[in-house]
C-alpha cells in the first residue's frame, strides 16, 4: 500500500519521464507510432502520452511483481491497457487516466 501511495505522489507532482521506453508486452502496447506491427491479439493503445504511461506500467509492475506469473500476466497487463483505454475515452488528461489506472488496479490485484 505505501508504493502505490508513492507512485500516487509522483504523479500528482508530476515527477515522472516524459521521455521512456515504449511498453511492449503480455499481449498489450502501448505507443505514439500509429505505424507499429503487432499480432492481431494484442491490445494497442495510441496515445501521445505512451512514454509516461509505459513507465506508469513499469511502475505497476515493480508493485505487483510478487504476485505476477507467467499465466496471470496476460490478464494483468491487458487489464490496465482497457483502463487507459477507459480514461482515454472519457477525455481524461493524463494526471486523471494514470490516477485512475493506479487505483483500479490496485482494487482488483490488491488481495490476490
Amino acid at each position: 500500500m505505501k508504493n502505490i501511495e508513492l507512485l500516487k505522489e509522483k504523479i500528482n507532482s508530476g515527477t515522472f519521464p516524459k521521455n521512456y521506453p515504449h511498453f511492449g508486452g503480455a499481449n498489450l502496447i502501448i505507443t505514439d507510432d500509429s505505424s507499429r506491427k503487432f499480432d492481431e491479439r494484442t491490445q494497442v493503445i495510441y496515445t501521445a502520452h505512451a512514454s509516461a504511461l509505459s513507465w506508469l506500467i513499469d511502475e505497476l509492475k515493480t508493485i505487483y511483481n510478487a504476485q505476477l506469473n507467467s499465466l496471470n500476466k496476460y490478464d494483468f497487463y491487458p487489464s490496465i491497457g482497457e483502463l487507459i483505454q477507459e480514461s482515454v475515452n472519457a477525455n481524461d488528461d493524463l494526471f486523471e487516466t494514470m490516477l485512475y489506472v493506479v487505483d483500479r488496479i490496485n482494487d482488483e490485484w490488491k488481495t490476490m
